[in-house]
């Protein structure tokens, strides 16, 4: 995070509360941004941070809208999550190296017989080092 921070020449900066203003949507118009190549790194870089600060995700995501054409507000929408991340330095997700690295998927595997329509979609769960990182339910109805 640190890294990002001094890219963004904001190492410094005054650390906000939230990653996203709440009260306002981001709009699509404004003043083209001086450096897009530099808002995209900055932007790229967050995408990967939400690995292990999921906590910044939705505002990474609104960004990451906006990369093809940043604006101005997107800029300062980018700076505020820089913002919080200068205030939650020691925050996130530790991952750690287990072995071996174990995959495990379980699935419902009668789902193909099911006639019903509204149980067509297959159910499964990934584990990723005794982690979820994928699932899909769907409940029937008869």
């Amino acid at each position: 995070m640190l890294d990002i921070l001094e890219r963004a020449g904001m190492s410094h900066c005054k650390p906000s509360s939230t990653p996203v203003d709440t009260h306002s949507k981001l709009p699509a118009d404004g003043v083209s941004v001086s450096d897009p190549s530099q808002y995209r790194s900055l932007a790229g870089a967050l995408q990967y941070l939400t690995f292990t600060r999921p906590d910044i995700a939705y505002a990474v995501q609104q960004i990451c809208l906006y990369m093809h054409d940043p604006r101005e507000p997107h800029l300062s929408a980018l700076k505020r999550i820089l913002r919080y991340l200068q205030g939650t330095l020691d925050l996130g997700l530790h991952l750690h190296r287990t072995s071996p690295a174990d995959l495990t998927v379980y699935t419902d595997a009668d789902w193909a017989a099911s006639f019903s329509p509204a149980c067509t979609e297959p159910l499964f769960k990934i584990l990723l080092l005794k982690a979820m990182f994928g699932r899909t339910e769907k409940y029937c109805s008869g």
